[in-house]
């Protein structure tokens, strides 16, 4: 069912658990109903492929939050994300839709009057980098505004278009050994088992992304991200790693590219350091970070003598066999 609070005013976004409205008057009756849909780099909605979660927002037309509601994974698949309520005729409303906000994402400042003052973010960032921030998830945002229909029983329909805020990115450490003889090797200690004898940072990451989409350029952070050992591939590499978007308009954007990637051993020696801003200028002909389901592929290999950050073998033979 459909999970309806209140965030400030007790009279609205009562959850709909039938359909349609028997009542003899329609005092109490839902009258506007708001689809999703989300067309991903195409012109077909597929929403249902990417999304297991939406979250919208309902605002008044000054900017107030008047109530948010959930959809879970079988209403989306089922077609069921209906979003049904009531509102005033007459008056103007804004809503928001937040794709996949899971355990790595918070809305913050929701009683702001402005959407450039609303983000999402890690719950875990404080702002001052204080914590360690590990991954986003992969979330997307989408707005619509609309002027309620006067009239008796007049029921609205639109639909909110949802668009990617993050990108998904796969960072692997090739050239080192296993564990135990990497930390041999390094001439690191490895405290626990599981421990791994190196530490990958993504400094000046953005922060925060505005419920219109777009990055907080002045708040910056370091992404510190799980790394496992793969040992059917024999590398090191990220786990369920996205970062916020760094395009303005479609168009990679320096500002919102600061990225510093780091890599270190276990007792914080820098092994190799590089700005993914340079690198995704080095190969834009393979990386297009400014799509909708945006890819970010890293390598970070090791040789006896020499250490590079590249373009992945794997990442070339998936976008196009053959192709050096």
């Amino acid at each position: 069912m459909k999970h309806w609070k209140n965030i400030v005013l007790p009279l609205l976004l009562v959850p709909v658990l039938v359909t349609g409205c028997i009542k003899d008057d329609f005092d109490d009756c839902d009258n506007v109903t708001i689809y999703f849909q989300y067309l991903a780099d195409g012109d077909e909605d597929v929403l249902y492929r990417y999304m297991d979660k939406v979250d919208l927002y309902v605002f008044d037309e000054s900017g107030h939050i008047l109530g948010s509601g959930t959809y879970n994974q079988d209403q989306l698949s089922n077609f069921a994300a209906v979003p049904s309520f009531k509102l005033t005729p007459g008056k103007r409303y804004k809503v928001v839709a937040v794709g996949n906000a899971y355990d790595a994402t918070q809305v913050v400042n929701l009683q702001a009057t402005s959407f450039d003052d609303i983000y999402i973010q890690s719950p875990l960032w404080d702002g001052d980098g204080g914590n360690v921030v590990n991954t986003h998830d992969d979330n997307y945002l989408g707005q619509e505004e609309f002027q309620m229909p006067e009239g008796e029983f007049v029921v609205y329909r639109d639909t909110v278009t949802l668009y990617s805020a993050h990108i998904d990115t796969d960072i692997r450490i090739t050239g080192l050994p296993a564990p135990s003889e990497a930390a041999a090797m390094l001439g690191v200690d490895t405290k626990a088992d599981g421990d791994l004898p190196i530490r990958l940072y993504i400094q000046n990451s953005n922060a925060q992304t505005s419920f219109n989409n777009e990055i907080n350029e002045s708040e910056k952070g370091t992404i510190v991200p799980d790394l496992v050992w793969d040992a059917d591939e024999q590398c090191y590499r990220t786990e369920d790693l996205a970062l916020f978007r760094m395009d303005t308009n479609g168009v990679l954007d320096a500002n919102r590219c600061q990225h510093h990637l780091v890599l270190e051993d276990a007792n914080g020696n820098e092994l190799v350091s590089g700005d993914i801003y340079d690198y995704l200028l080095r190969n834009q002909d393979a990386i297009d970070v400014t799509k909708q389901e945006a890819l970010l592929p890293i390598e970070i290999h090791f040789t006896q003598t020499n250490v590079e950050i590249k373009l992945p073998q794997w990442y070339i033979e998936d976008i196009e066999p053959g192709w050096q």
